[in-house]
């Protein structure tokens, strides 16, 4: 992916939360600051104040804490790589869910919720989901024996009619 691709990713990615995230080059490295974090990633090959960085691909995604600080003397590397920009951003602020709490959801007919049973399925949407998931309280289940409700792919499911 293009820096330039990256940077309209990351702006798309907060503006439909509402949020106007500013993406700036700092040192070496194209970053934007969000709730005490910070996220970056270099262009392949260029430096960010040359023309050409924003046709350079982008690698190296990194996210941080704000003060967080790598020792150059020491292993320590402050804060985690991930594989795209879009993992960058998710971590950083993640998507709202599909499904609020409180809602009504039928199992989908795919071959994940057919194997698992499923499938057809009506239950409630349950708090503490996330990342994709949902916490699902079918009718007639009860909790599994930790006393809570397990997870199902956001993916799998549809609104019950």
């Amino acid at each position: 992916m293009k820096v330039r691709n990256a940077i309209k990713k990351v702006k798309s990615h907060f503006k439909k939360q509402g949020i106007d995230i500013e993406v700036k080059p700092v040192g070496h490295r194209w970053t934007f600051v969000h709730d005490g974090y910070v996220g970056s990633f270099l262009p392949n090959g260029a430096c960010v104040t040359d023309p050409d960085a924003l046709d350079a691909e982008a690698c190296n995604f990194h996210v941080r804490g704000v003060s967080d600080v790598s020792c150059l003397y020491s292993d320590y590397s402050a804060g985690s790589f991930r594989d795209n920009i879009t993992q960058v951003c998710e971590s950083l602020l993640p998507s709202p869910p599909k499904f609020v709490a409180g809602s009504l959801v039928r199992g989908k007919q795919n071959k994940r919720a057919i194997r698992q049973g499923y499938a057809g399925r009506v239950g409630l949407v349950m708090p503490e989901g996330g990342n994709g998931f949902v916490r699902i309280a079918w009718t007639g289940a009860s909790p599994n024996s930790h006393g809570g409700w397990p997870t199902y792919p956001e993916r799998d499911l549809e609104p019950a009619t």
